[in-house]
């Protein structure tokens, strides 16, 4: 279901007429097989991430994991939701309290970072990242907002996935290609 709402028109009329037996006419814009990236890779716009964290919401279906593998495109669809506030009143004070101490811990020089601000502005909306290029008392941080239930959906990239438990009740993708510096892989 969730899948489907992703589809355009014309997707879902191919996937239909496949169920029929018939069979499926080219969908134009979407990539023949073997392309890199599908059209939904590509043109993933802002409406979709937010129609997609909606249905997401509404369906019960968070918290959510959205894998992405690249550090950069984790950040990139996090503004996506810039104007999405998940959390309730009670949970943004509850996140704010915890930001506050973790970011104390910083150096002064620290706590005015832009990564450092960003960071704290999206998870007090219930939205996080978690990458290999963020601070660790950031990641650690963002990790236990997660475990809590006060980030509602979570941009990652595969180092999120090693060793951690999470209590995530949806796991979305939006690529199963890598680029690992030489070549794409699985």
């Amino acid at each position: 279901e969730a899948t489907k709402a992703l589809l355009s028109p014309a997707e879902r009329k191919a996937a239909e007429d496949k169920k029929k037996g018939k069979k499926p006419a080219p969908v134009q814009g979407k990539p023949a097989t073997g392309s890199k990236l599908s059209s939904w890779q590509q043109q993933g716009s802002k409406q979709d991430w937010i129609s997609l964290t909606r249905f997401l919401e509404k369906e019960g279906l968070m918290p959510t994991v959205t894998f992405s593998f690249s550090k950069k495109k984790c950040e990139e669809i996090a503004e996506c939701l810039r104007s999405l506030d998940l959390n309730t009143a009670a949970e943004r004070n509850l996140v704010q309290s915890f930001t506050i101490q973790t970011v104390a811990r910083l150096s002064p020089k620290d706590q005015c970072l832009p990564q450092v601000i960003k960071t704290v502005d999206m998870v007090k909306r219930g939205i996080g990242v978690h990458h290999g290029g963020l601070l660790p008392i950031l990641k650690e941080m963002v990790e236990i907002l997660f475990s809590r239930g006060l980030v509602k959906i979570l941009f990652a990239t595969e180092t999120f996935a090693m060793g951690v438990n999470m209590p995530a009740r949806s796991v979305v993708f939006n690529a199963l290609r890598k680029h690992d510096g030489v070549q794409f892989r699985e």
